[in-house]
């Protein structure tokens, strides 16, 4: 063969090499995506300041978190329940859930701690002092009205993950009700509503979708956009000092920060973004 064939054959082998491998790693690409159907929602949290957030609030005398940075008061429930899960995301360390483990009462936050042995039969809110500035919740003041689980979109999506132990028909039931009834768009709009969207229950929403996720994943699927929603608006919501904005406003496409920053918030948008799956699949 002359040269110029040699050069000629070289070139349409090099062609079609490149057509080969541009279209291989696109089929890979596609045969990836065809079995894992990757979806990537970075977390808009900056974990470095989460991890400030608990290190700036932690005393180490009482092993456990205060309710806010520059508040002196300590609640066993939801605050350091709370943090007890969402340090472990953080890979910090601290001693809090031995220390409040024989003071847990009824919560619908015990869930998210993987427990569902107990009936789902709230009431009013009452704070228990147990020493000093530490307080316990109790919701089983039998002087209060139950709290109805559709009337606030927390305890609903805490619900339907409470739901899941036994009633996995339901779970999803309950969950797509709660966003029907109470997601605009841009918040929870439920009974405690007062012009202010709380911003945990933002946090929430993400969480019980990933329970919804893991159990029927078509399902979950069907509310992504709800939740790419949800973290947009969660990026405008963690403070300098790491911790998670308790309220916010929409206003002309803008959100906007409002209130203080708390333990029992930020501990929920740690687990809501921390949380299985990081990476999420269709």
């Amino acid at each position: 063969m002359e040269r110029s064939q040699l050069l000629g054959a070289v070139v349409v082998f090099l062609i079609l090499a490149g057509i080969f491998l541009v279209y291989g790693v696109n089929v890979s690409q596609k045969d990836l995506q065809s079995q894992n159907d990757t979806i990537f929602l970075s977390s808009p949290m900056s974990l470095s300041l989460g991890r400030e957030y608990y290190l700036s609030t932690y005393n180490a005398t009482l092993n456990l978190f205060k309710e806010c940075p520059y508040s002196n008061v300590y609640f066993v429930e939801s605050d350091n329940l709370l943090a007890s899960i969402a340090i472990n995301y953080l890979g910090l360390s601290y001693p809090v859930y031995q220390n409040i483990a024989n003071n847990l009462t009824l919560s619908p936050y015990l869930v998210l701690l993987g427990i569902h042995n107990f009936s789902w039969n709230f009431r009013g809110v009452t704070m228990v002092k147990l020493y000093k500035n530490v307080y316990e919740t109790s919701f089983i003041n039998i002087s209060n009205l139950e709290i109805a689980w559709y009337e606030y979109a927390d305890l609903s999506f805490l619900y339907s993950i409470y739901l899941m132990e036994n009633h996995y028909k339901n779970t999803t039931n309950v969950f797509a009700t709660t966003m029907k009834d109470f997601w605009d768009g841009h918040g929870m709009v439920d009974e405690a509503f007062h012009g202010y969207y709380s911003s945990y229950k933002v946090a929430l929403g993400i969480i019980a979708w990933k329970y919804m996720y893991n159990y029927n994943r078509s399902f979950a699927m069907g509310f992504l956009k709800d939740v790419e929603s949800m973290y947009s608006i969660a990026s405008h919501l963690q403070s300098p000092e790491g911790g998670f904005y308790t309220c916010y406003t929409y206003e002309n496409g803008i959100v906007i920060p409002y209130g203080n920053v708390n333990t029992e918030t930020t501990s929920l948008f740690v687990i809501a973004f921390q949380m299985y799956p990081q990476v999420l699949k269709s």
